[in-house]
């Protein structure tokens, strides 16, 4: 398929599924922002409820025809939650804050701070149990916690639980440094611009590069061996928006099979950047770093840098809903 052919093909998956947010919207159920769930879940004293679908997902439809077309449901949403529906391959600041993989998954916070994350499909009837217990946590408005979109409330609601084992990316103009070398708490200073809220999820701004993901080295190799290794144009696969070029057929087959334990993180951008600012830029290969298997691009070694002062800052909402109990699945 040509690349126009392919953009093409990207953008009317994408109109799809702007147009079946919207529709969710408009219906009253789904508030059109982030912010606006966790206003009503503030004031109304309510469990708030993020629903993240996401383009090519056979599941996503499936929740969508089956579930959310239910008036039963529509009226338990209205009822028990404060509810949002976005979508992970466009609302990237929210799937990066929440740390989404898998879709559909739920994220559901009570108002006393507790989480649930819920990986995979639900029926109607498993829908249906996840509002009602919703329901008995929902309280008076008068005693509220402060707003849940603040990072650092966050952490507080899902601890950190990753061992630290972090290594240093290698390759061109890595820093000497060791594993001890890197704290292992946040910097109080990095901790205090987290204290004010974040921008909505829909004010982001998307510079990702239109060349090869990982600057056309092959991550394969790069995960697998630790080399640095040209791909070839004729070994490409496209995941999520990124094309890869690999060094063999067997390591483009690799990819495919299992993309999350290849690609990087955030579909290459750097985490700090679109922490601090809400700007998703893609990151160089030359600023890496590895955390406990995943790795992390950044745009200078300034950012990287703050990564490695301050892990949880950056990775510790991704790590809690990846091991959060209630996985059920993975796409």
């Amino acid at each position: 398929m040509s690349r126009s052919k392919a953009l093409l093909s990207g953008l009317v998956v994408l109109v799809v599924s702007l147009q079946s947010a919207l529709a969710y919207c408009q219906s009253g159920v789904w508030h059109r922002t982030l912010a606006d769930a966790e206003r009503q879940a503030r004031e109304q004293g309510k469990t708030l409820l993020i629903h993240f679908s996401g383009n090519n997902c056979g599941y996503c439809v499936q929740m969508d025809r089956r579930v959310f077309s239910s008036p039963v449901i529509q009226q338990e949403l209205r009822r028990s939650v404060a509810a949002v529906y976005l979508n992970r391959d466009v609302d990237l600041a929210a799937a990066a804050q929440f740390g989404i993989r898998g879709v559909p998954t739920d994220i559901v916070i009570y108002p006393d701070g507790s989480s649930r994350t819920l990986v995979g499909g639900k029926s109607l009837g498993q829908f249906q149990q996840i509002l009602a217990e919703a329901r008995t946590h929902n309280r008076a408005p008068k005693q509220l916690q402060p707003p849940v979109s603040k990072f650092g409330d966050f952490q507080q609601a899902v601890p950190y639980r990753r061992e630290q084992g972090k290594r240093v990316l290698p390759g061109p103009d890595t820093d000497k440094q060791n594993d001890s070398s890197l704290k292992s708490g946040p910097d109080k200073s990095q901790l205090a611009r987290f204290e004010s809220p974040v921008q909505p999820a829909d004010f982001v701004e998307v510079e990702i590069s239109a060349g090869p993901g990982l600057q056309g080295y092959c991550p394969v190799t790069l995960s697998d061996l630790r080399q640095w290794k040209r791909g070839q144009e004729r070994y490409s696969y496209a995941y999520q928006g990124v094309t890869y070029r690999f060094c063999s057929a067997a390591a483009r087959d690799s990819f495919r099979a299992d993309p999350e334990k290849y690609a990087p993180e955030i579909q290459g951008c750097d985490p700090v950047t679109l922490a601090q600012q809400r700007r998703a830029v893609s990151g160089d290969v030359r600023f890496g770093v590895w955390l406990d298997g995943r790795l992390y691009l950044f745009q200078d070694a300034q950012n990287r840098q703050a990564f490695k002062q301050s892990p949880q800052l950056y990775s510790t909402v991704r790590s809690a809903a990846e091991y959060s109990a209630d996985v059920a699945g993975r796409q």
